[in-house]
């Protein structure tokens, strides 16, 4: 199976900036989901990739803390999927 590269950028991978670029697209979603609430929109609410955001969120700081901490996957690894959510 082809896997797409987003990106050559060497900065993108690691683990601060893509904790930034997750709290970034959290917070769009907040601002959807209250504009949602308060002025009665009635759109789609993505949930899912809310609760996958915070869960590849926590799993980063762990790895931040802990460089052995999921010792499968690499951060690389990581990156591309969080890269993949957050322009979903």
């Amino acid at each position: 199976m082809l896997l797409p590269r987003l990106t050559d950028c060497i900065n993108c991978s690691s683990v601060p900036v893509l904790l930034a670029d997750i709290d970034c697209k959290l917070t769009e979603l907040a601002k959807d989901l209250y504009n949602n609430t308060v002025f009665s929109l009635n759109r789609k609410i993505q949930g899912q990739l809310t609760l996958d955001l915070l869960n590849y969120k926590r799993i980063l700081q762990y790895k931040l803390c802990n460089p052995d901490y999921a010792s499968g996957y690499t951060v690389e690894q990581i990156a591309s999927r969080v890269k993949l959510l957050i322009h979903k």
